[in-house]
Order: C-alpha cells, then sequence, then structure tokens
C-alpha cells in the first residue's frame, strides 16, 4: 500500500463502510420529508453518516432549533421523498462553519456542498446560514421520481454539529412556459397551412 494511503486508511476504510451502509440505508428505513419545509440534522466526525435530531429520530443528536425560520427535525435517514417533476435539494451547514457535505440519493453520489470558510458563525437560522459567505453550502437538481437522500460529512474539525435542507418541488419558469406555448402555437399554424395547401 502506498504511503499516503496507509496513513489515510482509517479514513478511507470509515468513508467505505459509510457509504456501503448508505446504499442500504433507504430499505431499512424510510424518513419521508415535505416539500418547502427545512428539515435539521446532525453529525459527527467526518466519514459517518448524518443522522437526525432527537427525539425525532431516538438515536439521534441533539439539536437546537432555529430562532428564526420554521424548521423541523428530521427523523432517521435516508430522507425520502418523491418528485413528479423534479426537484432542488438545498442543504446548509449552520452554526459554526468549517464543515462540509457529501450528498448520496438511493447510495449514489450527488455532490457536495461547497468548500467551507475558517471561523464564521452564521447561528441556528438556515436562511442567514444558506446567505452566510463562507458557510458551506449546495443546490442540487434532482430528477422525477423518488428519492432517498442520506448525507455524510465530508469535514467536520469540530466532530459534530448541524445542518439544514430543503426540497422544492422543480416548476417550468416562466420564459420556458412561454416558449412551450409559442411552439404549440407554430405547429398549430404549421398544420393549418398545410391543410389549405
Amino acid at each position: 500500500m502506498r504511503p499516503e494511503l496507509r496513513a489515510n486508511a482509517p479514513a478511507l476504510i470509515r468513508r467505505a463502510v459509510a457509504v456501503g451502509l448508505l446504499a442500504v440505508a433507504p430499505a431499512l428505513w424510510a424518513g419521508p420529508i415535505a416539500f418547502d419545509t427545512w428539515g435539521q440534522f446532525a453529525f459527527a466526525d467526518a466519514g459517518s453518516g448524518a443522522i437526525g435530531c432527537d427525539p425525532a429520530d431516538p438515536a439521534g443528536g441533539f439539536c437546537i432549533p432555529s430562532s428564526g425560520t420554521p424548521t423541523i427535525f428530521l427523523d432517521a435517514p435516508a430522507w425520502t421523498f418523491t418528485a413528479p417533476a423534479g426537484a432542488l435539494l438545498t442543504v446548509t451547514d449552520a452554526f459554526l462553519s468549517g464543515d462540509q457535505f457529501e450528498i448520496f440519493d438511493f447510495g449514489i453520489f450527488v455532490g457536495m456542498t461547497s468548500l467551507p470558510g475558517q471561523g464564521i458563525d452564521c447561528g441556528d437560522d438556515p436562511v442567514v446560514c444558506l446567505g452566510t459567505v463562507g458557510m458551506s453550502a449546495g443546490t442540487f437538481a434532482l430528477a422525477a421520481g423518488s428519492h432517498a437522500i442520506t448525507l455524510v460529512p465530508l469535514l467536520s474539525p469540530e466532530g459534530s454539529g448541524s445542518g439544514y435542507l430543503i426540497v422544492a418541488a422543480a416548476v417550468a419558469e416562466p420564459g420556458s412556459l412561454a416558449l412551450l406555448g409559442l411552439g404549440i402555437v407554430g405547429l398549430a399554424l404549421v398544420r393549418r397551412y398545410r391543410r389549405h395547401q
């Protein structure tokens, strides 16, 4: 084994085990989440899967609820939902900066949140934290269908913490709807023209 891999072997093993557990987690738990509601999760060391917040998740971590934007405590992962026309998943760190997350859907890697800054405290409100420069956050487009979201902290310098996620249903932009409408009108005009020919 190469020296740099040997030095990182414990972290690599923890990460491989966490990802392996993420692949079977949807079959073991099903924590349905609602659209357009911020949900709070807890986490520990880097490489160990994020969990819900006690008491919603009896095996979850201790969480301090938002004092601003209304939020809920998430139950045990995987956090599931069905998106008829796709969805946008937003994840943000909270409280102290320094944490970063990998996002998985049915155990398949979706992406990771941004690199965090250091020494920033955004407090407990997810909207404030999402808008604070230096707090790790990310938004991910998900296809239509069923989803089972799990998170793994990639960085966790304090060894514990919490963050938030929210799922918004994808909707067609007004410009896209206008173009679709113009296309339909154009097709109708072409058909009408061909009939008269």
